[in-house]
């Protein structure tokens, strides 16, 4: 029973009060992206990951 009762028991997660951004892609957007990702072994969270540091550091605001 004790076993059970563990298990059911929300673990703690300490990145839950934390809000994961939502980007709105177009299905060619992320086809492009897709396809870059695929060609350079990587992941797109870790693309998306990268080009938002590469943003903030060089200044760059998108869209303009």
């Amino acid at each position: 029973m004790k076993e059970t009762a563990d298990k059911n028991k929300k673990r703690y997660n300490q990145y839950s009060h934390l809000k994961r951004p939502n980007i709105p892609l177009t299905i060619d957007e992320h086809k492009m992206i897709a396809r870059f990702c695929i060609d350079n072994d990587l992941k797109i969270g870790d693309f998306l990951r990268r080009a938002k540091v590469h943003c903030i550091e060089n200044r760059i605001i998108p869209g303009k």
